[in-house]
């Protein structure tokens, strides 16, 4: 193994265990402890934590307008869709920088056109709920026809011609989503910050390199 090689290795490792620790203990200390110093240092973190990602940003825009106009030159299979978002992404940053982020303008433009194109896919996805439904509750066990028992409650409960002809629908619902149902949710949190947990100490003490890039895979 080259020189360069063990210090691209203890930087991906060491520095970056030792960065993490850091980050984590301040913005621990500053949740528990009241200090003047720990707020400041703690907002310098934020402040340096916001360059990074609008760097990454920049980097990420130049990366897609280089990427995107080399397929665009070779005129490839997915030129005329890259060549539109090319030309979107350009049309919202000068709009951006003449009339402002908050300007009336801007965010009329903004929620406009994401408030259409979100219900335009949510009406696109239906379809694949649907179909994942039905791949997902073939009764094959006891376990898949008691899922699909109280999933066929929840969406009659919800229905609007449930509702407005049955009242205690909603009382029926509201029950089982939060009991039953935040039972189990919250069994699946409580498990997944274990878990999570378990996953952190393993990246500070080493062990979960691939996390960190330290494999050289």
């Amino acid at each position: 193994m080259s020189t360069m090689d063990s210090i691209s290795r203890l930087v991906r490792t060491r520095i970056t265990q030792i960065v993490i620790v850091v980050c984590l203990l301040s913005a621990a200390a500053g949740y528990y402890f009241s200090n003047p110093q720990l707020d400041a240092f703690n907002a310098e973190l934020n402040l340096w934590n916001m360059d990074i990602v609008i760097f990454t940003l920049f980097i990420g825009l130049i990366t897609v307008f280089f990427s995107y106009s080399k397929s665009v030159s070779a005129r490839t299979s997915e030129w005329p869709f890259r060549l539109y978002a090319l030309v979107l992404i350009a049309a919202w940053i000068v709009m951006g920088l003449y009339s402002g982020l908050y300007s009336d303008t801007y965010q009329t433009a903004y929620l406009s056109t994401k408030i259409t194109l979100h219900i335009a896919i949510l009406g696109q996805l239906i379809f694949f709920y649907l179909s994942a439904m039905y791949r997902t509750f073939r009764v094959k066990t006891l376990r898949t026809g008691i899922l699909v028992i109280f999933a066929l409650a929840m969406i009659l409960l919800n229905s609007p011609i449930i509702t407005s002809n049955w009242s205690p629908a909603d009382a029926i619902s509201y029950w089982l989503l939060n009991y039953p149902g935040m039972g189990g949710a919250r069994a699946i949190v409580l498990v997944a910050g274990v878990g999570g947990i378990i996953l952190a100490i393993r990246i500070l003490m080493g062990l979960e390199k691939s996390a960190l890039r330290a494999t050289g895979g």
